[in-house]
């Protein structure tokens, strides 16, 4: 405690990398403090200097914002209420953009979520189609991170295919995917919606994830066939990734209403085993084949099996790296 006391002072110092140093000291001999009245005092004291860096030139706000990121991921509670500095200017550079992104979604919290998907909505909306992109991406990662707010994200992602912007409306179908995997059977009213963008869909990803809700809910979906066929159409021109979605969308379907689909998936199978030169597909293609011809009931213990949940993917370090990290912040290896 002594030490940090020494160091306190060195937070209100002019030099930037002062002041970083200063808060890796204190950092360090937190672990050591177990008095929680102390370590919020503490946190009241950091914050300043911490929001003060970054009203300085975007050069140096970037490597404030790299070291803030991994000070966010040890000790959330020291910037929590200081989610504001973090929404971008109009006029920052998309370096520090991007950066203030990843730690807004790193702070955002049941408090604040409102106000981070009001902001995160006014990003889809600017020029710059990279920022947008990751812009959407940060809301589905607020919806798996925040279970309360799903819902909340959902409505927004929604407005936001409803402004028929291509990017918009594909990096919102990967994003909504993955909300499905990670709350099943839960917002499925809202499959209709992407169905009718169907045609907007023209990247691998975006291709790829549609393809799986359509496999995924199948039974939910009247013409589950016709839009898999509508894929189907020009499997060969496809990438490999869009091609293994669609052949396992396609047994999914075949296990859920046979009848229907026998020749459907006849053909996919033809197309990945024989027409097809890549290997992973070939041989996926052929295992499902085989599950199909033997035991129809194994293959939909293995092809409809539960999913692994998904995780939040907010906080990525792994605690000894970051600890590694920390020791190393104000340095050119924390960045």
């Amino acid at each position: 405690e002594s030490i940090i006391e020494r160091v306190t002072p060195r937070l209100q110092h002019a030099n930037s990398a002062v002041v970083l140093s200063a808060v890796k000291v204190m950092i360090k001999y937190m672990d050591l403090i177990t008095s929680q009245d102390t370590l919020k005092a503490l946190y009241k004291k950091m914050a300043p200097p911490l929001v003060t860096l970054l009203s300085s030139e975007p050069e140096i706000q970037y490597v404030a914002l790299r070291n803030i990121n991994l000070i966010v991921q040890k000790r959330p509670t020291i910037l929590a209420h200081e989610i504001k500095v973090f929404f971008s200017k109009y006029n920052d550079p998309i370096y520090v953009k991007m950066e203030k992104l990843e730690i807004m979604i790193k702070l955002a919290s049941e408090r604040n979520v409102d106000q981070v998907l009001m902001e995160l909505k006014e990003y889809a909306t600017e020029v710059d189609v990279e920022f947008v992109r990751r812009s959407v991406r940060a809301i589905g990662r607020c919806a798996i991170k925040l279970e309360r707010a799903a819902e909340r994200c959902i409505n927004v992602l929604l407005e936001l295919i409803q402004t028929k912007v291509n990017y918009v409306v594909q990096e919102a179908v990967i994003v909504i995917k993955d909300i499905f995997r990670k709350f099943p059977n839960r917002y499925e009213s809202i499959i209709g919606t992407l169905c009718e963008n169907l045609d907007t869909l023209d990247e691998p990803e975006a291709k790829g994830s549609m393809i799986w809700i359509i496999g995924e809910y199948a039974e939910r979906i009247d013409n589950a066939d016709e839009l898999l066929e509508s894929f189907l159409e020009s499997f060969d021109d496809e990438t490999a990734s869009v091609q293994l979605q669609m052949l396992t969308a396609t047994v999914k379907l075949f296990l859920k209403r046979p009848a229907e689909t026998q020749k459907m998936v006849q053909d996919v199978l033809t197309l990945a085993t024989q027409d097809s030169d890549n290997p992973d597909l070939r041989d996926r293609g052929y295992i499902y084949w085989r599950l199909l011809s033997t035991d129809p009931e194994a293959a939909k213990q293995v092809v409809l099996a539960e999913k692994p949940n998904i995780n939040d993917d907010s906080f990525t370090l792994d605690p000894s790296v970051l600890d590694e990290l920390i020791t190393h912040l104000s340095t050119l290896a924390s960045i």
